[in-house]
């Protein structure tokens, strides 16, 4: 028989217990392990007698190893049953622990609350409508690129200052073209980039999402870590950086806390669509991802690669790709 109890913040306690006969299988099977372990004289390793293994390592050391065996078969298996979306890692008590009875536990963990979702077909309609795809590119702005691009490249500008007139001339309309159409593709990237962000705050502030403490914590660490790294990848030291800011730690992650509750609510968001839509990216275009990353980075790098967990974050990448893809398909 399972209980469940709601406590605060996003959290659950779960009564339960496993049944004697099945506590019992897995008393024999930390009984079996421990065997294999244990050395006697007079006996090979692995051939110790149940009864002599269990007065070597006592019945406590089993009961709880056994223990850790049916909670790693229960957990899952509670979670699929009762529907249950925990999240972080949870803690387990054990609340009776007693060989040819069965094993008691409570669980605390946290979950994802259900989401109000708004009507986010509706809210992308109406933005997709007052969406523009046009932008412009001003003569100033080219002449603006292409005078930095001198400075930047003296050497090429030098020798192509040797060619006739009309060549120059040709040669720099051909530039300016190349230019304008850059500046296009990264101002319409912007564009698109913009427009998705406003799109998902429009369905996030339409929306009821109730965010637990324990997201709220993994995305500042996250973001600290982006950071970090960013920090790192141009030579600078993070505790340099916090002396030039004139902030600690501590006050740096509470200034984030509005842009992490953000982040947190825009996931949270994208996933709830992609369940009801069934977005579900496809093996072979985790595989060719995966398998593009590992020839991009070097062969250290490549070792210490964890494959699946390349996979898990592009999935999640792909997937929320498939959802936006969606709402801007929306007319």
């Amino acid at each position: 028989m399972t209980n469940i109890k709601k406590l605060g913040d996003s959290q659950i306690e779960i009564e339960c217990k496993v049944p004697a006969e099945d506590f019992d299988r897995f008393f024999k099977l930390a009984l079996k392990d421990f065997k294999e372990k244990v050395e006697l004289p007079g006996f090979r390793k692995g051939a110790v007698p149940e009864r002599m293994v269990l007065e070597k390592v006592g019945d406590a050391l089993v009961l709880e190893s056994a223990a850790e065996l049916a909670i790693k078969d229960l957990w899952p298996r509670l979670l699929r049953e009762e529907k249950i979306e925990a999240i972080g890692r949870p803690e387990f008590s054990i609340t009776k622990l007693a060989k040819g009875n069965s094993l008691g536990l409570k669980i605390k963990t946290t979950v994802l609350s259900p989401i109000e979702l708004a009507d986010y077909k509706k809210i992308a309609k109406e933005a997709n409508s007052a969406k523009t795809d046009v932008v412009d590119v001003s003569d100033a702005e080219i002449a603006e690129t292409l005078e930095m691009l001198r400075k930047n490249n003296p050497a090429y500008f030098k020798e192509g200052a040797r060619l006739d007139s009309s060549a120059r001339q040709a040669d720099e309309e051909k530039m300016k073209d190349a230019i304008r159409q850059n500046l296009e593709f990264e101002k319409k990237r912007k564009a698109k980039d913009t427009h998705r962000m406003e799109l998902l705050d429009k369905i996030v502030s339409a929306s009821k999402i109730t965010v637990p403490g324990i997201l709220m914590l993994s995305e500042l660490e996250k973001m600290e870590f982006e950071l970090k790294n960013s920090l790192k990848d141009m030579g600078l030291k993070w505790e340099d950086y916090l002396e030039h800011i004139k902030k600690t730690e501590e006050e740096l992650r509470m200034g984030w806390k509005d842009d992490a509750l953000k982040r947190v609510k825009f996931g949270l968001v994208l996933r709830e669509i992609a369940s009801r839509e069934k977005l579900i990216p496809q093996e072979k275009d985790l595989d060719a991802q995966v398998d593009k990353i590992l020839l991009e980075v070097g062969e250290e790098d490549r070792k210490k690669a964890s494959r699946a967990g390349l996979k898990e974050h592009i999935f999640g990448r792909l997937q929320n790709e498939m959802v936006l893809s969606l709402l801007e398909g929306e007319k």
